[in-house]
């Protein structure tokens, strides 16, 4: 339980983060763009320097959201208001803050890699937490099995980049 709990409490956070919905349009044109965007989070390959990269930009996001309560406010506002279904429409409502922008280009991570990225972690994460609960036996085809494996000997690290607690223990007071 505490291990689904975990699952949904990662996914939570990035969504509400970074406001990306689940839902799916029923168009033609946008199932094709859902169904092209899944083969490319299914595609993209996790590796150690993406991860610090993307590490590096949840932190500088985080941070230009701490230093400035009111672009958070209107960023959570506007993923209320106009929530995001496809990674190109997630990377084109980050692009109307330049601060956010600024903070994927210090980290040295695009956009879209990073929302590319997200929906693969996420997924990996999830498939690794089902096996780990005993509710999964065998790995989606929907990750890669490197990508799985990635996940598996990063885990540790993926949660603490999810729930800021990189962040937390950089910026604690000494005891």
């Amino acid at each position: 339980m505490a291990n689904a709990k975990c699952a949904t409490g990662l996914a939570l956070a990035v969504f509400l983060l970074l406001g990306m919905g689940v839902a799916a349009s029923q168009d033609e044109k946008s199932s094709a763009q859902v169904e092209a965007e899944k083969n490319e989070e299914r595609n993209f390959v996790l590796t150690s320097d993406k991860l610090d990269k993307y590490a590096e930009a949840m932190k500088a996001i985080r941070k230009v959201q701490k230093d400035d309560p009111g672009l958070k406010k209107q960023m959570d506002d506007d993923n209320a208001k106009n929530p995001s279904n496809t990674i190109a429409g997630s990377v084109a409502n980050i692009e109307k803050y330049p601060p956010v922008v600024n903070a994927f280009k210090t980290a040295g991570i695009a956009p879209r890699d990073f929302f590319v990225m997200t929906y693969t972690l996420i997924n990996a994460a999830t498939a690794v937490q089902m096996k780990r609960a005993g509710t999964l036996q065998e790995h989606p085809d929907s990750a890669l099995p490197e990508n799985i494996a990635f996940v598996e000997k990063n885990y540790d690290r993926i949660k603490k980049i999810f729930n800021g607690a990189s962040d937390v223990q950089e910026t604690a007071p000494p005891k």
